[in-house]
């Protein structure tokens, strides 16, 4: 078999770690590449293990994303469903099972268990552990009512023949498209097809955030460089479930514009922590050229906390405790 090559991509959630952090995105693209190989240094194993790493709020989200296509599917099926009915047909289970791996330390035979940063780095959480499973429950449950009451009602028209598939993550490669030679990462959560307009909706089970238009912008331009939609045909909108705002951001072909220029922006940023700035080897600069962003509210709540610690203890052992 041949050896897997790790090749440069581009991510709307890479960028933005890079952004935050450039020693962030060494840990998750370079240092655990290979981790899973059995002559892998301990850092590089370790740094595999951390990759995977999760916290409740991530939990929560496939939580509610599985729920939300299971009560579309029913409806397409023609079944009534609660949001109490999908909590404890879909939620309660991807809920339980992530936090019994992830205290039950799974994680230590199965890298790809599920391991919450709130269990890795208790000393982080102040919350006590039933405090954090009731808010999780209460917020997924929040999302599920909204969904029933203001989004599934839209959708009642919708049939799985007017839905675009998008291939997920851990199915395979994921949604993808070449732009300019670069693999580019863009995973809507929902598209469907209507007279010719296609329809892209991003569910959020937490707070809106100023990034979330710049992530829906980018599945416009997936749309429009890999099926070739023109702006005009294309309706982005994000589902904040918790409050039950939908919030429509337009696309034009400025904005596309917009969203090549800052892909460019970024692999070009990107690049410069490369070998020869050559994204074609993908050869990182050595560990030390990636800097920390020395935060302690953002390193506090990275993954890869354990492996920057002593670096970080040593500027600032008050903030940084070992």
């Amino acid at each position: 078999m041949a050896k897997l090559q790790n090749v440069f991509s581009w991510s709307h959630s890479a960028a933005t770690d890079f952004e935050l952090c450039r020693r962030k995105r060494y840990w998750s693209k370079y240092g655990a590449w290979g981790g899973w190989e059995r002559d892998a240094s301990r850092e590089c194993k370790t740094a595999y293990r951390l990759n995977k790493m999760d916290n409740r709020f991530s939990l929560q989200g496939v939580a509610v994303e599985d729920s939300v296509m299971w009560m579309l599917r029913q409806h397409q099926q023609g079944n009534q469903t609660t949001e109490e009915q999908a909590f404890e047909t879909v939620a309660r289970r991807i809920l339980r099972q992530g936090w019994d791996q992830s205290t039950q330390k799974t994680w230590l035979q199965n890298p790809k268990s599920c391991c919450l940063h709130e269990h890795y780095y208790p000393r982080f959480h102040t919350q006590s552990e039933r405090d954090m499973m009731f808010q999780v429950a209460d917020n997924v449950k929040r999302c599920l009512k909204t969904f029933r009451e203001e989004i599934l009602p839209r959708l009642a028209h919708v049939t799985p023949q007017m839905e675009i598939p998008i291939q997920l993550v851990g199915k395979g490669d994921p949604e993808h498209f070449v732009f300019e030679g670069v693999k580019i990462y863009a995973i809507p959560d929902y598209v469907y097809v209507e007279d010719g307009r296609w329809h892209i909706l991003d569910w959020k089970s937490g707070a809106a955030k100023p990034e979330h238009a710049a992530q829906i912008g980018m599945y416009g331009l997936w749309a429009h460089v890999k099926h070739g939609i023109p702006p005009e045909n294309v309706a982005l909108s994000l589902e904040y479930l918790q409050s039950g705002d939908s919030v429509e951001v337009p696309l034009t072909a400025f904005d596309l514009e917009q969203a090549r220029e800052r892909l460019r922006d970024s692999v070009q940023d990107m690049s410069q922590y490369l070998v020869g700035a050559d994204i074609s080897k993908n050869t990182p600069l050595d560990r030390e050229e990636w800097d920390p962003c020395y935060d302690p509210d953002l390193c506090s709540r990275c993954p890869f906390y354990e492996l920057c610690a002593p670096e970080l203890a040593g500027l600032f052992s008050e903030d940084f405790p070992a």
